[in-house]
């Protein structure tokens, strides 16, 4: 998930700069958004410790110690329950643009949105541990070189696999490989479940203060 919040980053500095850009022409239609205002309250704090605890695995990883791997599913649902309390406490269950339509109001929240990206991502990967007798096979390539995955190697853990030209529905499989971590098309949109709390919880905290 390390990879999320660096994308997050970057899509904010983006935006913000071409704010200022338009700003520079005395178009005001945006507002910047600020991450220190999301620091404030305890609700970041799950996440943050959760991104401690990401890179400290990606260490043992490093290091060739797999103790965690067995407990990876474990510790992906902990991580996506950490993004509660941002949810509760920027009320992401709501859309304040149909605030008066109850039904509107929650179909089209960000809580929905990402629950979404969350419903259809398992799905994908569950339907690729279907068809592969229960496991995800995995095409590590530069994880090879990282030491994140070691050479020879067929079981990775008791779920992952080391995929071959015979496993089925490769495409649904972990096929991008970014050196630290191998995901699938179900893990990448997954992952927007985070992108879209945090970036909502970022856009509602700096609302809260341009009101206060």
């Amino acid at each position: 998930m390390i990879e999320v919040w660096i994308f997050l980053f970057i899509i904010i500095y983006i935006r913000n700069k071409f704010i200022e850009n338009l700003e520079k022409n005395n178009i005001y239609i945006y507002q910047q958004y600020s991450i220190k205002y999301i620091l404030y309250h305890w609700s970041i704090v799950p996440p943050l410790l959760f991104v401690l605890f990401y890179l400290y695995l990606e260490y043992t990883m490093f290091i060739q110690n797999y103790f965690f791997l067995p407990y990876s599913h474990i510790i992906k649902i902990a991580t996506l329950l950490s993004f509660f309390p941002l949810i509760i406490k920027y009320k992401l269950f709501e859309n304040p643009k149909y605030i008066n339509n109850e039904y509107l109001n929650l179909i089209t929240s960000p809580m929905m949105k990402s629950g979404l990206c969350l419903i259809i991502g398992s799905l994908l990967n569950k339907i690729a541990t279907h068809f592969n007798s229960g496991y995800m096979p995995t095409y590590p390539s530069v994880t090879y070189w990282t030491k994140y995955i070691k050479p020879g190697s067929s079981f990775i853990d008791g779920i992952h696999i080391i995929g071959t030209p015979y496993s089925k529905l490769i495409v649904f499989c972990n096929i991008f490989d970014w050196g630290f971590t191998v995901v699938s098309i179900g893990d990448l949109i997954i992952r927007f479940y985070v992108f879209l709390i945090l970036f909502n919880a970022i856009k509602k905290s700096n609302q809260k203060t341009l009101i206060k």
